[in-house]
């Protein structure tokens, strides 16, 4: 159910609702505390990437702190649900200032964001970026203060990620899906500060792509502000992120610079002046707004809130919501299991993190004497053992200092490139497997140069740890008693060969037959000392890593990726990663038994789940036992529609994407709600971004509709235009997301 709620409140009112979860008011029994919740709908409770995603909310609150940031209190994770207890603050949002004052006085609209960039100033500073600066998630109270809130796509300064974000303030290289740094902050915070000094955002139109090349490419229309402050909007809106300043605490200082210099030293209470005065918002809204999911100014209207919170607060929230271990107990006793993290009034934020394992995928940059270095590598956080997560990213990180202190020995130092050039050394980092007991990466080092041919030097070094123990595994001992014997070795060699496919290096024979060593697991055999043979664990099987000249292939197949599945190594592999990889006992990975052909790839699924395959442009995976027999029709049923839309008729025009899914001259019926009489309409776009399809991303449209009787309908959306495929799911399929990463290309 979706009205779970934590023991030990009293709920006041619903601050809003959204397609993540909803918001409420809430007084703390034991404190009379007044705060604001955040709960995660209970339906996502057992949807992993959902609640990793809440996870890391809460976990990027708890890094950063500050009077201009809205504090997290408390995160509460238990088998029911999840929940975010966070700062109630007094005021509305910038987004509803400019609702009713569409043009602000400069120094008030410098007033607010010098408060927001503070706050920015403080997530930079604790090394994170917030990427989705906007005017609902920047709050103004009543004291003249602005905050920053909503965490909610937050990450690691220099880590790249989907484009996420709000597009009418995404920097250029956010629509790339490129590295996010503080100045991608600066970028939206200038947008945003043009709109209230413009009446209006700096590019607007109605196709995202055009939206996308105004960004990149679009003069910046500095000339549509006044001439006091068009430098900081050419400075902030600059394209090239070198041009921008480097972060919020320098572009606070260039804001109080040019704010004095054209308004005076008065400028910051002039402008909360003019605000309080002349927008007259502040005091005819509700006294308290939330943070998140567009709720920021939604009034409390229940329970008498607004009175009863001014009482209790007086002239601000209390400091600190600290909540007792007898409440964390009772707690614990009425919903089950307790993850807390708890933040006391002043306090530094804690240096503990959530108890659930986090894999960051980070960027390092360092320049040596003759040549430099650019590149990915992947650091975990959250185990309980920080001796173990010490030894861990060590691990993780060894291939990369290894290869950087040792590959330019003292006799043969870097030479410049014909060009006057230096070489250029770089890794991408993929991440393969992870979960509670492994996670497993692969590196693909390359060397820019020259010097190592045309194509300068390439080698790769997969790395698997075991979770359990806090090691490393080498590929050797991933494997019982096969490397060192030659008719073990054998038998891999053979199963390698019989999963190439049709176009790899290995799908042909070679010109030179030859076989791989006894030891082709460990022994060296290029410049950089790859072994032969390297292994790693994926979702669906072991993928390798094989220097195929060693097989009598052309040096071109060096090395060749090829995956095996699990079930034809069973008898090969080690009984501790049997165990690891859940296939002790001889049994196959968790319960995935079936493959099922959805034309572009192959997914592994439930047994029990159906494959119509006959229908000619949409396909159904029916997922209810009771629709497995054919007594019903498919799509009245619980499953997944995979829609080719190359493939149109009268009666079935093209998905478009940017609309919700309808392949129907008429319109969608509320099947996934039990009501096939009423139909869908009111569409909301709820999140647009880009999730994983086997080795590709797909583009990822979440949309709430509302059905003719009242109900709604979460309808999620996968596009892939290249094979024009459309997976659609109503129904919370459980797993899909999973599945659908780990599928398999035909």
């Amino acid at each position: 159910m979706d009205d779970w709620a934590l023991p030990g409140f009293t709920e006041m009112g619903s601050l809003g609702e959204g397609g993540f979860g909803r918001v409420v008011l809430a007084r703390h029994d034991e404190s009379a505390q007044v705060v604001a919740i955040k709960y995660l709908y209970a339906r996502f409770a057992a949807d992993p990437l959902r609640l990793a995603e809440f996870r890391h909310e809460a976990h990027v609150l708890s890094r950063v702190s500050g009077p201009h940031i809205a504090r997290l209190h408390q995160f509460v994770e238990t088998a029911q649900g999840a929940a975010i207890i966070m700062e109630a603050v007094h005021g509305i949002s910038l987004k509803e200032i400019l609702g009713r004052q569409e043009k602000l006085e400069p120094e008030a609209a410098l007033a607010i964001l010098k408060g927001s960039l503070l706050g920015l100033a403080g997530a930079h500073a604790a090394g994170t970026v917030h990427r989705d600066y906007k005017p609902a998630n920047v709050l103004v109270t009543r004291e003249g203060q602005s905050k920053l809130v909503d965490f909610g796509i937050a990450v690691l300064a220099g880590q790249a990620g989907v484009a996420a974000g709000t597009p009418a303030y995404m920097a250029p290289e956010q629509w790339a899906g490129g590295i996010a740094t503080p100045a991608t902050d600066v970028y939206a915070a200038t947008c945003v500060f043009f709109q209230c000094v413009a009446g209006h955002k700096p590019y607007e139109a109605e196709q995202t792509e055009v939206l996308r090349t105004l960004h990149e490419y679009a003069p910046i229309p500095f000339g549509e502000v006044p001439e006091p402050v068009r430098d900081l909007i050419a400075r902030g809106m600059a394209k090239d992120v070198a041009q921008r300043p480097s972060g919020a605490a320098e572009f606070v200082a260039e804001l109080e610079s040019s704010a004095r210099k054209a308004y005076g030293e008065d400028w910051e209470r002039n402008g909360w002046h003019w605000l309080a005065k002349g927008a007259g918002v502040l005091v005819a809204l509700s006294p308290l707004a939330l943070l998140g999911a567009g709720t920021a100014a939604a009034p409390v209207v229940a329970g008498g809130a607004a009175g009863g919170v001014a009482a209790t607060t007086g002239g601000g929230i209390a400091v600190g919501l600290k909540v007792t271990a007898a409440l964390a107990a009772a707690t614990a006793v009425t919903v089950g299991t307790v993850v807390v993290i708890n933040t006391n009034g002043d306090d530094p934020p804690p240096t503990t993190t959530l108890s659930a394992m986090k894999v960051d995928l980070l960027t390092r940059t360092e320049k040596f004497d003759g040549f430099d270095y650019n590149g990915k590598y992947v650091r975990i956080s959250g185990l309980r053992d920080k001796v173990a997560e010490q030894r861990v990213n060590k691990a993780l990180m060894a291939p990369i200092d290894g290869w950087l202190e040792n590959f330019w020995p003292d006799s043969y130092q870097p030479q410049r490139e014909p060009d006057g050039d230096i070489p250029h050394m770089k890794t991408e980092a993929e991440i393969l497997r992870q979960d509670d007991k492994l996670v497993s990466v692969v590196y693909k080092r390359s060397i820019d140069s020259v010097q190592f041919g045309n194509h300068g030097g390439f080698s790769v070094r997969p790395i698997v740890i075991d979770l359990t123990k806090g090691e490393q595994i080498s590929t050797a001992h991933l494997f019982d008693n096969v490397d060192g014997t030659a008719a073990r070795m054998r038998t891999l060699e053979g199963r390698i060969l019989d999963s190439a496919r049709p176009g790899d290096c290995f799908s042909d024979k070679p010109s030179s037959p030859e076989h791989l060593p006894a030891t082709a697991m460990s022994e060296r055999y290029t410049f950089d000392y790859d072994s032969i043979v390297q292994a790693a664990p994926t979702a669906n099987g072991m993928r390798f890593y094989v220097y195929g000249s060693a097989l009598g292939y052309p040096r071109v197949c060096d090395p060749t990726e090829v995956t095996t599945e699990y079930a034809r190594l069973t008898d090969l592999l080690s009984p501790s990663v049997l165990n690891l990889l859940g296939l002790a006992g001889g049994g196959t990975q968790g319960k995935r038994t079936k493959e099922d052909n959805v034309g572009a790839f192959t997914i592994t699924t439930p047994e029990k789940w159906w494959l119509l395959s006959s229908a000619p442009i949409e396909r159904y995976l029916v997922t209810a036992d009771q629709c497995s027999n054919g007594g019903m029709q498919p799509f009245h049923c619980a499953g997944v529609v995979f829609s080719d839309n190359s493939r149109v008729d009268a009666a079935t025009p093209p998905y478009e994407p940017g609309k919700p899914y309808n392949r129907s001259n008429g319109p969608r019926p509320c099947h996934s709600v039990g009501a096939p009489g009423e139909t869908q309409g009111s569409p909301i776009l709820q999140k647009k971004d880009l999730r994983p399809v086997a080795t590709k991303k797909a583009a990822y449209e979440e949309w709430r509709l509302t059905c003719s009787g009242g109900g709604t309908v979460t309808q999620r959306v996968w596009f892939l235009p290249k094979t024009q495929l459309v997976i659609v799911d109503e129904w919370n399929t459980p797993g899909l997301d999973k599945i659908l990463e780990e599928a398999r290309w035909n």
